[in-house]
């Protein structure tokens, strides 16, 4: 449940351009000055945008001795709870990193192959009639890699606008919000309104529609429902004991409210249209519990990061931003020339202004989220205007 408008990132971090090339020539900060910066760039976001009413953000670079996280706003505007570090909020597409690293991990032990056709794994009565050029016959043939790589030619309900004005499923859970959605339901949705994008492996194009087909892999895989295969291969080896899929699970016990949620105007929180968003996303996390799936995925645990984060499609999403086996590549040069000197991001975002990613040459994990869908290219710029440039100024220890 991601979709960025290309060219815009690159325009709207135009406006502080001149302030990033300013701060990459001054002097070096102390960790005390960066977090402080760190902290007023969150503070301000919450505060000036009249969209966003929370905001939480971790930031882990043990090498220049910052490990440390903000928080402020409201978790809960109606109650007036304050937003916290522990408060749990709703992943959005970040949750992809969860599906493929689940994938990634059972092809490990040898339980499936990136080259298995989606037939092997999946009946036909569930998939047959999903837009895709060449029809049935080359959906039956799409390969687990090319639903990592989003290259199956499949379309995005979400996202893209359908053959008949039908509302993309974005807005109309904004619409509909007390409406329940089954996999199916979002299957038959699909196929009532979108035309074929492509043929598999033809063309790049985003699509949760993938990753739904892949939480059916998973199932076909091991015989267990997908949440169920997910929380096995990645929550419990990591601990992510804050981690659930809100739509199939209940909170664990002593995990706070999850936080609102916002399609502009509209909160969604608790709101059952959410069920609508399966393995494309569906999980609510805490900025621990990324930090904690980033640090593992670094360290090769239960997979590489570089397993997910090869095989890229360049500018895919937006000029200088790439995508892989699921991660996403961040180049900063590639978003906007003069951001040359900036680090590179591997990792993930979320429509509602959720992100969860790692720059290797800092040994930085960063993560946070807003909760608002107004922020699904504003946190890109966020990152690259206000962390990234404060992050390459810290003193190393």
């Amino acid at each position: 449940m991601t979709y960025i408008r290309r060219g815009l990132i690159g325009l709207a971090v135009l406006g502080g351009v001149v302030g990033v090339l300013v701060a990459l020539q001054a002097r070096p900060l102390s960790r005390d000055e960066a977090a402080a910066h760190l902290d007023e760039a969150l503070r301000e976001a919450v505060e000036t945008d009249d969209l966003v009413h929370g905001g939480v953000m971790w930031v882990d670079a043990p090498g220049l001795g910052l490990q440390q996280g903000w928080a402020h706003g409201l978790a809960d505007v109606d109650a007036g709870t304050p937003m916290t570090l522990e408060t749990p909020f709703l992943s959005a597409s970040v949750g992809k990193l969860f599906v493929a690293t689940a994938v990634l991990a059972l092809e490990r032990r040898g339980a499936l192959s990136l080259e298995d056709p989606l037939s092997k794994w999946t009946r036909p009565e569930a998939i047959t009639g999903l837009p895709i050029v060449g029809g049935d016959e080359a959906l039956a043939k799409v390969t687990v890699r090319q639903l990592l790589a989003h290259r199956t030619g499949l379309p995005d309900a979400f996202s893209d606008a359908s053959s008949d004005g039908e509302p993309r499923l974005f807005d109309r859970i904004a619409l509909e919000p007390n409406r329940r959605w089954s996999r199916d339901d979002v299957f038959a949705y699909t196929r009532a309104h979108y035309p074929a994008v492509g043929a598999p492996g033809s063309v790049f194009h985003y699509s949760d529609l993938n990753y739904d087909l892949l939480g059916l892999v998973l199932e076909g895989v091991t015989g267990r429902p997908f949440h169920e295969v997910v929380r096995r291969e990645v929550l419990e080896p990591l601990a992510l004991t804050h981690t659930w899929y809100h739509a199939y699970e209940p909170a664990p016990a002593g995990v706070l409210p999850i936080a609102d949620v916002f399609v502009g105007r509209v909160n969604l929180r608790g709101a059952p249209a959410l069920s609508v968003d399966q393995a494309g996303g569906g999980l609510a996390t805490t900025v621990e519990d990324l930090r904690r799936l980033l640090r593992g995925l670094l360290a090769g645990r239960p997979v590489p990061l570089n397993a997910l984060a090869t095989s890229f499609t360049e500018d895919a999403m937006h000029p200088g931003i790439d995508v892989g086996l699921c991660a996403w590549r961040i180049r900063p040069g590639g978003v906007f020339f003069a951001l040359g000197g900036l680090p590179v991001l591997e990792g993930h975002s979320g429509a509602t202004g959720v992100w969860a990613y790692a720059a290797r040459d800092l040994d930085a994990v960063l993560v946070g989220a807003v909760s608002q869908s107004s922020w699904q290219e504003a946190h890109v710029k966020f990152l690259l205007a206000e962390v990234l440039p404060v992050l390459s100024r810290v003193r190393s220890r």
